[in-house]
């Protein structure tokens, strides 16, 4: 879920793969011409590759049903059903022909299945329980390991209007998070394998990253509250930003790297951007605290990501597929050309909602651009807990909140980042990403130093885990977070 969304929910409650490994299971009509329907034996599986995204997926969302059946229960981006149901789809679809299935689900218990119908097609198959970042004894609502996975068969779609209906069956106390299906076309295979080898030949030299125990995350933000007083205006508080006093601080926790945040849930840009100057009047700042920041980090061989809210500065549920793709080519063409080096990744948030808004989007152009000025710029799009929405990215944006399970490798194996470079996003504070509310301290902390080293060290070499610590106005962080992070740093030296 994108970070500025998620306290919300908190407070209110909370490839394709290229090798057809299965056999195809195409039913034709009886008489009378209703679908026929044979019972697969063989569980959803990944093949040995993976399933990976592709632009050429039509994807089924459980925000777009027509009809739904059974328990099911709305949360974030997906449905929870209990006991299983029937979801149902009218889509139009330009090009008739075979298509392939994938559905992004998470289960935690057996004996689930799935049976997708499309006209006069069906296929159906087990739901194999789902792996990844969270154990399966976590409760958390937000807390299930998504996956796409490939249902095997295919149907045909016919030109024009098709109704497409996924029934599920489970146990009463059984859950499954339903997220979307995906309609992928044969006749599409070797475009769909040109473009994820090319987004897999691109990738540049991640070592650094990889290398990195663990890097800090700021959400710094024209909401960020003072310990006390009023708020000051954004462009005040860019101003009187003590970047030397700040980087000490960065300096004593050991990090590698940190994300700053620039924009988040309003459109303001702490430089004198001109293109975001003119998109948004009045959001921009005569001084450059990204520069001062990236070049006092440099000096202590620190690295700068930016964090930025694709959703919001490229207006995202406001704007046609022109206009998304101008916004965001642009401002990013900017910022990559004016910061180059100084500016060592990209951490780009609201992607699972862009994307389902915007699905004929250029990735491979984006990430050509956010390499500009830097060609080993890494990147990522944030897409929470649901399966990455492309490969055109460097590494999984891992916004797990919580503690759980370490990468046991570089590369994901499972999850809604597979295929990608680990990196675990936890949080310092858990009741928000950001310190908003006036005249009150930070929170204490939820994390413990020895969980936290801990966990960093089973995960060291793997990928970096990275810590978001709430932030005051004036760039000072709690006394208490800074100690742990002390102590985190102290005790890996030891290990």
């Amino acid at each position: 879920m994108s970070l500025h969304n998620k306290s919300n929910y908190l407070l209110l409650i909370l490839i394709i793969s290229t090798s057809s490994i299965f056999a195809q299971h195409r039913i034709k009509p009886n008489e009378e011409g209703t679908p026929r329907h044979t019972q697969d034996n063989t569980s959803i599986a990944l093949t040995s590759r993976g399933l990976m995204p592709t632009k050429y997926a039509i994807v089924l969302y459980s925000d777009s049903v027509i009809d739904k059946k059974g328990n099911n229960q709305k949360m974030a981006s997906h449905l929870v059903n209990r006991g299983g149901g029937a979801l149902t789809w009218n889509k139009y679809i330009q090009e008739a022909g075979e298509y392939e299935l994938a559905i992004n689900y998470a289960a935690k218990n057996d004996g689930s299945t799935v049976k997708v119908v499309a006209n006069n097609d069906s296929i159906s198959a087990g739901l194999a329980v789902t792996a990844g970042y969270y154990p399966a004894t976590r409760t958390d609502w937000f807390a299930f390991n998504c996956e796409r996975k490939q249902i095997p068969g295919k149907v045909h779609l016919n030109e024009g209007m098709n109704t497409v209906t996924v029934a599920l069956t489970a146990a009463k106390e059984s859950e499954i998070n339903f997220y979307s299906i995906e309609l992928i076309p044969t006749a599409k295979k070797a475009a769909i394998n040109n473009d994820l080898t090319k987004s897999a030949n691109v990738k540049p030299n991640r070592n650094w990253f990889t290398k990195s125990p663990y890097g800090l995350m700021f959400h710094w933000t024209s909401q960020s509250a003072p310990q006390h007083g009023p708020l000051k205006p954004y462009n005040e508080a860019v101003n009187s930003f003590n970047v030397s006093a700040f980087v000490r601080m960065v300096q004593k926790t050991g990090a590698s790297y940190i994300i700053f945040t620039t924009n988040h849930a309003e459109p303001y840009f702490p430089a004198p951007l001109k293109q975001w100057e003119a998109e948004y009047p009045g959001h921009t700042t005569t001084r450059d605290l990204v520069a001062e920041i990236s070049d006092s980090l440099q000096k202590h061989n620190i690295k700068l990501i930016l964090y930025l809210a694709t959703h919001i500065y490229a207006k995202y549920d406001k704007v046609n597929d022109e206009e998304f793709n101008r916004l965001n080519f642009s401002l990013l063409n900017e910022i990559g050309e004016r910061y180059k080096k100084k500016v060592a990744g990209y951490w780009l948030d609201g992607w699972y909602q862009s994307y389902s808004k915007h699905p004929s989007f250029d990735f491979e152009k984006l990430y050509k651009i956010c390499k500009k000025g830097n060609p080993n710029r890494l990147l990522t799009l944030n897409s929470w807990v649901y399966p990455v929405a492309t490969t055109w990215q460097d590494y999984w944006a891992g916004e797990v909140y919580n503690i759980g399970n370490p990468a046991a490798k570089q590369i994901l194996e499972n999850g809604p980042g597979k295929g990608l470079q680990a990196q675990s996003l936890i949080v310092m504070e858990t009741d928000d990403w950001l310190h908003q509310p006036l005249n009150t301290d930070i929170k204490a902390p939820s994390l413990k130093a020895l969980d936290l080293a801990n966990f960093i060290n089973k995960q060291k070499g793997n990928g970096p885990v990275t810590v978001n610590i709430q932030i005051y106005q004036d760039g000072r962080i709690s006394e208490e977070a800074l100690k742990i992070m002390e102590t985190v740093s102290e005790q890996l030296k030891q290990k």
